[in-house]
């Protein structure tokens, strides 16, 4: 990496931090239409209302729309993991931020998921889908509660902190206690998405896998370690023949998209390094080279979905950003990669205030800066960048 390069990185991370740090981590998001206080009625909470509403204020309704109806910003706990997450790779670069890692430590704290007796946290709004999910504000989901949980891991590490590591100890006892088993057979294991339902999804289940395996050896708990495999067997088995996976196994769940594969791709990664056990090599590489040839464009933009590239998003490119910078040791070209997805997103999805656009579709660009969805996860796909990259000059940022 030339010295301009490394220039433009630090400048961008520094961008991004001054704009979500200005802010106090709080912002909109694609789903909180909800939060309006115009909104707030039994009528709007019925499962078709709330969904249409809910779709159209991720799809077509911006800050504009947001700001009419008085959505009010919100720290979302799964932000605010993500920005720990990518302090902790900040600091392993050289950067002091212990003051900003121990505020949003606090946060995550007084943020967890009320009336569960281990840490989880969930998000700030309610949420319904079509597809059956049913998610109030603030309930426990295994995802905020992975990135979360990771996060509280990996301030452990970094910053020594005995209350972080409790907290993420904590969280794995969630794991393995409250959430469902979907499926389970001698040798494979499906985690649901909450406490509340037994959902067949491969990424979350396999980030569960993760998060065990991770928690398992730092405990010696034989225990989670069992379980994690059992996560990974039963995300090796639903691997279709090109390499990718379908979302879930019910017939509604069938779509194949780019950043949710590569949860799974990195999943089986993860697994492979804290555990050592290279059994689902093939299908990791499998999966990463299915990622590789099927979710980017000719110049290099992140597809959407295995068949079509609009919209480009922003969490697709945050996760190739992530993912590449994951796979130096397994793929030479790997590091190459993440710059080049890097260099496109400034190109193409960054804003002149540090910001980044949610998606960009054929004829028009979705500009709102959403607060976990773009801006925590691009700090974090910078971070990881960044410590990919290894230069560790006096920190700007």
């Amino acid at each position: 990496m030339t010295l301009a390069e490394s220039s433009e990185l630090i400048q961008a991370i520094q961008a991004l931090r001054t704009w979500i740090e200005s802010r106090q981590y709080a912002g909109y998001e694609p789903f909180d239409l909800l939060n309006s206080p115009y909104l707030s009625g039994s009528r709007t909470r019925k499962a078709v209302p709330a969904v249409l509403l809910i779709q159209a204020g991720k799809r077509f309704a911006g800050l504009r729309v947001r700001r009419l109806l008085k959505v009010p910003p919100s720290r979302n706990p799964k932000a605010l993991g993500l920005c720990l997450a990518a302090y902790c790779d900040l600091a392993r670069s050289g950067c002091d931020v212990s003051a900003e890692a121990a505020w949003l430590k606090r946060e995550l704290i007084g943020l967890r998921s009320p009336g569960e007796p281990e840490y989880s946290w969930g998000y700030d709004w309610d949420y319904l889908s079509l597809r059956g999910t049913r998610l109030p504000a603030f309930s426990p989901n295994c995802l905020a509660t992975y990135f979360c949980a990771t996060a509280m891991l990996e301030m452990s590490e970094v910053f020594g902190d005995p209350e972080a590591r409790e907290i993420a100890e904590s969280a794995a006892r969630f794991m393995a206690s409250r959430l469902n088993r979907s499926f389970e057979s001698a040798d494979q294991v499906c985690f649901s998405y909450t406490p509340q339902d037994r959902t067949l999804i491969y990424n979350s289940s396999a980030l569960v896998g993760v998060f065990l395996a991770r928690a398992g050896r730092l405990l010696g708990n034989e225990a989670y370690l069992s379980l994690a495999r059992k996560a990974m067997a039963f995300l090796v088995r639903g691997q279709l023949q090109t390499g990718g996976w379908y979302y879930g196994q019910l017939r509604r769940q069938r779509w194949i998209d780019s950043f949710h594969t590569s949860y799974n791709v990195c999943a089986l990664l993860d697994y492979q390094r804290i555990s050592g056990d290279v059994s689902f090599e093939p299908a990791l590489l499998r999966g990463h080279h299915y990622y590789q040839k099927t979710f980017f464009t000719e110049d290099g933009a992140p597809r959407y979905f295995h068949n079509r590239t609009f919209p480009i998003d922003i969490h697709a490119c945050s996760q190739a950003i992530v993912h590449f910078a994951a796979f130096p040791a397994m793929d030479s070209n790997a590091r190459q990669a993440a710059w080049n997805v890097f260099q496109w997103t400034m190109r193409n999805m960054a804003a002149a205030d540090g910001s980044f656009y949610y998606q960009r579709h054929l004829l028009w660009t979705n500009r709102a800066p959403y607060m976990r969805w773009g801006q925590a996860w691009m700090l974090y796909a910078l971070a990881k960048l960044r410590l990919s990259v290894g230069w560790k000059p006096l920190c700007a940022a």
